[in-house]
C-alpha cells in the first residue's frame, strides 16, 4: 500500500506526525479503528485518531501499569481485573508473574481484541489459562454484584482519554465502585494522561480518587508516542503508600529501583494536584 501521512491533535495548536502504511481500518460498533505500520515505531494501533500502541515502545506504558501496582502490593498478587485492555498488552505484563491465579478483562469492543489477536503482537496472552474475558461495559461490571462478590488484589483502569464512551470511567461512582470490587489491601491504578497537554485530566483524577481511596498517589513514566512525561494515579484500599517495592522484578523498563524513583513528581505536578511533596 502507498504511505502517507497520519497527524494526532495533542492540543489545540499541536500535532504529531506519523508517516504510516494502512494495514486495516474499520469503523467497529463504538470507534474507528486503524491498524498501521511506521517505519520507526513499528505496527500500531489507532482508535478515534489517537494512537494508543506501537510496536517498538509499547513496554513502557504496559510495564509501568501492571508492575509497579503488582509489585507494591505486601504479598504477591493472585488475581487482576483489568478494564480496557483489549490490545492485550497489559494482559501479557501481568501475566508474567507466576503467583497469579485468575486476571480478568473487561472491554466494551470486541473488534478491538480480534484484531489485536490477530494483528497485533499480544496474540499468546489471551490463550493462557489464567485469563478470562468478558465483553461489555467497564462501569457496569464494576458496579455489579458479581464483581464485588469476587474481589481482587489489583484492578487497572486502560482506558483511553475521557470522551465518548470511556467518560464515565473517570467519574467518582466508577471509583467507590472499582474501591468496592478490592481486597482490603488492594490497589487501583489509572493512566491520567500527559499532564504538559492534559493537566486538568490529571488534576480531576486525583480528586475524584480522592474521595473513594484513603491514600492516592501519582507516578509517572515517559511514553514518546503520548506525549512525553506520563502520569498515573494510583490509590491502595487501605491507606498503604505504593512507593517501596515488595520485591526485586525488572522488565525492560520496570525494575525495583525506578519503581521508587518514579514517584518523585516536578514540582508543578503537586502544585497542580494538592499532594505533598514531602509524603
Amino acid at each position: 500500500m502507498t504511505k502517507k501521512w497520519f497527524y494526532e491533535k495533542n492540543s489545540p495548536s499541536t500535532v504529531y506526525g506519523y508517516e504510516i502504511t494502512p494495514v486495516h481500518e474499520e469503523n467497529t460498533e463504538f470507534q474507528h479503528l486503524q491498524i498501521v505500520d511506521n517505519d520507526h515505531f513499528g505496527r500500531m494501533l489507532i482508535l478515534d485518531n489517537v494512537v494508543q500502541t506501537t510496536e517498538k515502545e509499547e513496554f513502557i506504558y504496559h510495564e509501568m501499569m501492571s508492575h509497579l501496582p503488582i509489585m507494591a502490593l505486601d504479598h504477591p498478587v493472585q488475581s487482576v481485573l483489568i478494564i480496557g485492555g483489549g490490545d492485550g498488552g497489559i494482559l501479557e505484563e501481568c501475566l508474567k508473574h507466576q503467583s497469579l491465579q485468575r486476571i480478568t478483562m473487561v472491554d466494551i469492543d470486541k473488534r478491538v481484541i480480534e484484531l489485536s489477536k490477530e494483528m497485533l503482537f499480544f496474540t499468546e496472552a489471551f490463550d493462557d489459562p489464567r485469563f478470562e474475558l468478558i465483553i461489555g461495559d467497564g462501569a457496569g461490571y464494576v458496579d455489579s454484584p458479581e464483581a464485588q462478590d469476587r474481589k481482587f488484589d489489583v484492578i487497572i483502569v486502560d482506558s483511553p482519554d475521557p470522551i465518548g464512551p470511556a467518560k464515565v470511567l473517570f467519574e467518582t461512582p466508577f471509583y467507590q465502585s472499582i474501591k468496592n470490587c478490592l481486597n482490603p489491601d488492594g490497589i487501583m491504578v489509572r493512566q491520567a494522561g500527559v499532564p504538559v497537554f492534559q493537566a486538568p485530566e490529571l488534576k480531576e483524577a486525583v480528586e475524584r480518587v480522592s474521595h473513594c481511596f484513603p491514600k492516592v498517589e501519582v507516578y509517572r513514566g515517559v511514553v514518546p508516542v503520548y506525549g512525553g512525561d506520563m502520569a498515573f494515579v494510583i490509590a491502595s484500599a487501605n491507606g498503604r503508600s505504593c512507593r517501596d517495592p515488595r520485591a526485586t522484578f525488572t522488565g525492560d523498563y520496570y525494575n525495583k529501583a525506578f519503581h521508587s524513583a518514579a514517584f518523585a513528581l516536578p514540582t508543578w505536578w503537586y502544585e497542580l494536584t494538592g499532594l505533598s511533596m514531602d509524603e
